[in-house]
């Protein structure tokens, strides 16, 4: 009987041991059913978040592709994360050749110049802005960095250009009034020397009133060039070939050159036709022309090229010279700025404006020991290839 009793005790223990496993085991389903709405609720939110951050990343991307700046994003160890496509193109590499490299293996070097930062890329140097951002995360800890390059170099050329035509303006009213005043009282001093170098026919003192007359002669063409260059042009525009011009020129130049020993070379690219005043095109390739083989008092070869160059004709003069010092390059078109002994500093001041009364600019480029080349850029909208 007691065995009964035990038996029957030991199975209510259990059926209630049954019971409240089953509550519990309801309790605990519920609990994962409710888990696991949670959890698929996170998963939707975060399948969302992360949808939202690809496209985030695609707008960011597409952004940084489309900046002008070059854009170089660098990690903790100064490894390349990514490149836009102003960067690539500015090192003249591909992204994927980049991407994953040390920083300091880019073939490329910032350094400071007189005017600023200076990025050189091979032979090729350019100004610009830098800045360099560090990338921090919530706890202050350092990610990396972000660098960025903007390419000044045509704003700096632009702003020299406004600072030369308004140092030109200036001078050019100037001189035009230094010209009016002195040359009436010349012209009159020449013609005394005239008359008096008639009178003095097989006399020894007619060569001293000839080189009166020589002397007051090259001052009136002096004065003349001054003129030229302190009144507005208004070029008479007709169809006009730059490779006949260059031919002209160079014709016309021949025996200069051959007295000196500098032999011409031409590199015509295409037949290029433009609007302008031929007579002043002309003479200013001819300044130019002369100024190359003046460079050369030893002998050597220029050469006169003809090219297009994104919508543009150009000619450009080359020679072999000494070439020019960086702190004259912004000087050499101002009027009466001259590094010959005896120049007038006119020659490249009447150039520049017989091109800028034709839309176009002059542009110059020089390599100390080398050479110089002197380009004269015609706008596209007067320009056409034939």
């Amino acid at each position: 009987m007691a065995d009964v009793t035990l038996l029957n005790t030991a199975f209510d223990s259990f059926t209630k041991a049954s019971r409240s496993l089953e509550a519990c085991y309801t309790t605990l389903q519920k609990r994962i059913e409710t888990l696991t709405e949670e959890l698929q609720d996170k998963n939707a939110r975060l399948i969302d978040a992360l949808r939202e951050a690809e496209k985030n990343k695609d707008y960011l991307d597409a952004v940084l592709c489309s900046m002008e700046e070059a854009i170089i994003v660098l990690d903790h160890k100064e490894k390349i994360t990514m490149i836009n496509k102003s960067a690539a193109g500015l090192l003249g590499l591909a992204e994927e050749a980049v991407t994953g490299r040390d920083y300091s293996e880019l073939p490329m070097c910032i350094c400071e110049n007189g005017s600023g930062p200076a990025l050189k890329v091979g032979p090729a140097k350019y100004n610009v802005i830098v800045s360099d951002s560090p990338v921090v995360d919530s706890n202050g800890a350092s990610r990396g960095r972000v660098i960025q390059i903007k390419d000044v170099t045509a704003m700096r050329r632009m702003e020299a250009l406004h600072e030369r035509n308004k140092r030109l303006i200036s001078l050019g009213e100037m001189a035009a009034k230094i010209v009016h005043e002195v040359r009436n009282p010349l012209c009159s001093i020449e013609l005394f020397a005239s008359m008096l170098e008639r009178d003095l026919q097989d006399k020894e003192q007619k060569k001293l009133a000839g080189g009166i007359s020589a002397g007051i002669h090259s001052l009136n063409n002096i004065l003349t060039n001054m003129l030229f260059f302190a009144r507005p042009q208004k070029p008479v525009m007709a169809q006009v070939e730059l490779g006949q011009l260059s031919d002209d020129v160079l014709w016309l130049l021949s025996p200069f050159m051959e007295s000196r020993g500098v032999k011409a070379q031409k590199n015509y690219s295409g037949d290029w036709v433009v609007r302008g005043d031929g007579e002043l095109l002309k003479q200013t390739i001819m300044n130019l022309a002369i100024n190359a083989v003046q460079a050369m008092p030893g002998g050597g070869g220029i050469e006169v090229c003809l090219r297009g160059d994104g919508g543009c004709a150009v000619i450009d003069i080359k020679d072999e010279g000494p070439g020019i010092e960086p702190e004259n390059i912004e000087k050499i078109f101002d009027p009466f700025f001259s590094t010959k002994e005896k120049g007038s500093g006119l020659g490249l001041a009447i150039a520049s404006k017989i091109m800028q009364a034709h839309g176009g600019y002059i542009r110059v480029s020089s390599d100390p020991g080398k050479g110089s080349t002197f380009s004269m850029y015609f706008t596209g909208k007067t320009v056409s290839s034939e």
